[in-house]
């Protein structure tokens, strides 16, 4: 159906008297009643900008170009979309509203857009179009109950709403965690201010600040893999890696680090986003002795806080990954699609991990036994501050007024024995 005839059906129905008791919004800055109308199935169409696939389809157009929900295939590709972004929840919503039909209203606007109600309406569109249907599961699924938001509702209207009822709110269904970056990044290009994107999507100041930096990270990210725009690309376990590095680069920037000199901090910080980024494609485990926050974690016995450490980790981690040539992303776009294209990625990524892996591993590991070693060469002398630290914490009168010292004495021949032991290990050292 044609937006023009969407806009008819639907004026028809409201008469565009949208107003009235039924799903309180807060729209235009201000809390009002929306009426709840039936409209038929038809005269809806997908929110290609939908919070819940931003990634997907922000990848898909990156790809193939612009999806428009108006043809049927793309139609079906969001819908497909849609339903992949939580297979098993979706399962569940579509059985409950074959069972007992639309529970919860939707907002759509005067045209038909979804803002907020895709995935319901994408169930109810698929139990309309299965011919194993019953009856009467169709009959429950052939309007969709929803608010109707006025003609005069602008771009920056419809996106605060789809931020609030779904990014704002606990959803039932959650979303994948590049979506709220990426939303919060669209937020700010479309001019909305730090302080709106804090109350419509209900983060504080400082967690939006730091969705907007992850963002930017997870395109610089993308960039060193040669996958720009396929944020599908994104690892499991990625934003926990991210929110490590960003802590990292923004010390960096403060010069929080004592051995880096002004004049490198820029080169620091792109060795650390190069290392990092190269360590989170690997995907090492823990089982394989690896731990994310060993290379940039910015208290002690980390990597980056030791200077030779860190440029023998670098230049190890260079070695390893210098000279791996890949098949470019677009060559790989020209000849694969849909699922084969994925395929074709995850062997591109496959190959290129073999590669690098032992040479990567060794590079960490290294780096690693270092710091350790470190640490233990260390470990005499602060266990013996400790001692100190607690004898002078010992109060000496009341050890002078306590009646049975029998404990204290023996705790003493005790420290006395262990006390000759380091000495003797002190001065066999010196021998």
């Amino acid at each position: 159906m044609k937006k023009e005839d969407r806009i008819a059906l639907i004026s028809s129905i409201t008469h565009n008297q949208v107003f009235g008791e039924g799903r309180r919004l807060r729209y235009k800055g201000e809390t009002k009643e929306f009426k709840i109308f039936e409209i038929p199935m038809e005269a809806l169409i997908y929110n290609v900008q939908n919070g819940r696939i931003g990634s997907v389809v922000k990848t898909f157009e990156h790809s193939y170009g612009v999806l428009d929900p108006e043809k049927q295939e793309d139609s079906l590709t969001i819908a497909k979309m849609l339903y992949n972004s939580n297979e098993i929840a979706n399962k569940k919503t579509r059985a409950d509203i074959a069972k007992c039909g639309q529970m919860e209203a939707g907002i759509i606007t005067a045209d038909g857009i979804l803002v907020d109600g895709n995935r319901r309406a994408s169930l109810m569109w698929s139990i309309l179009t299965d011919p194993n249907a019953d009856p009467n599961e169709k009959a429950r699924c052939e309007r969709f109950r929803t608010v109707v938001l006025p003609e005069s509702a602008t771009q920056k209207d419809i996106l605060r709403l789809e931020t609030t009822y779904q990014l704002g709110t606990d959803e039932k269904v959650g979303y994948n965690a590049i979506e709220k970056y990426l939303h919060a990044r669209d937020m700010e290009e479309k001019g909305f201010s730090i302080g709106e994107i804090e109350e419509y999507m209900g983060e504080t100041n400082s967690s939006v600040q730091e969705l907007l930096e992850v963002a930017t990270l997870t395109d610089d990210y993308l960039d060193n893999c040669d996958c720009v725009g396929l944020y599908t690309r994104l690892p499991k376990g990625f934003e926990d890696d991210l929110l490590k590095l960003n802590t990292a680069v923004k010390k960096i920037r403060k010069g929080s680090i004592s051995w880096i000199p002004t004049t490198k901090l820029n080169k620091v910080e792109t060795d650390l986003k190069a290392v990092c980024f190269d360590y989170i494609r690997l995907n090492m485990k823990k089982e394989d002795g690896f731990e994310f926050r060993d290379i940039l974690q910015t208290s002690g016995g980390n990597f980056l806080q030791n200077e030779d450490v860190w440029n023998d980790f670098v230049e190890n981690w260079q070695n390893a990954v210098d000279e791996v040539e890949e098949e470019s992303i677009d060559a790989i776009i020209d000849r694969a699609s849909g699922e084969d294209l994925e395929r074709e990625l995850n062997k591109r990524d496959n190959k290129w991990r073999d590669t690098v892996k032992d040479s990567m591993k060794d590079a960490f590991k290294n780096a690693k036994d270092i710091i350790d070693n470190q640490r233990e060469k260390e470990k005499p002398n602060a266990l013996l501050r400790k001692v100190i630290n607690a004898l002078n914490g010992v109060d000496l009168e009341t050890v002078y007024r306590m009646k049975d010292k029998t404990e204290l004495k023996e705790q003493m021949k005790d420290i006395k024995r262990l006390l000759e032991d380091v000495e003797k290990a002190i001065a066999g050292n010196n021998n």
